[in-house]
């Protein structure tokens, strides 16, 4: 299938499709028709798209996907590396979720204070105090 179709079967753009072949990422077999090269995809293709997908959603960058790539393609992904990097990229998207749960409580804490009229001390994030921490018109009258 030519790149058009090849876009809409894998969900890519195809910005996304000629970087992915210009890094090596997937290897279409080029024909000639007249004075045209056309890029030509299979069904293996739109299969190892999804596979970058899937990667990129797991966190690992383009980079890291090429890299490991070219290691697989060596031959030297036995299952001991295999393992050592899905527990490597498990610990970084487990490092994320932490993230993520401290930006969770921050924002119930907030909209808890907003509701609550914004009264109390108005919620930090981490710890730190809020940008542009300035007091609030009413304390400011009140002073």
């Amino acid at each position: 299938m030519l790149i058009a179709a090849f876009c809409r079967q894998a969900g890519l753009t195809r910005d996304a499709v000629r970087l992915y072949v210009k890094l090596g990422l997937l290897v279409p077999v080029v024909g000639a028709h007249g004075s045209n090269r056309y890029q030509q995809f299979g069904a293996a293709d739109v299969e190892r798209a999804a596979l970058i997908r899937t990667a990129q959603q797991l966190g690992f960058t383009l980079r890291q996907i090429v890299a490991l790539d070219r290691e697989y393609s060596a031959g030297a992904m036995d299952r001991g590396r295999k393992l050592a990097v899905m527990r490597s990229q498990l610990q970084v998207v487990e490092e994320q979720a932490a993230r993520i749960r401290t930006m969770q409580r921050y924002l119930h804490a907030k909209i808890a204070w907003l509701e609550g009229g914004e009264r109390g001390a108005e919620p930090g994030f981490c710890g730190m105090s809020v940008a542009g921490d300035k007091p609030s018109r009413r304390r400011a009258r009140q002073a």
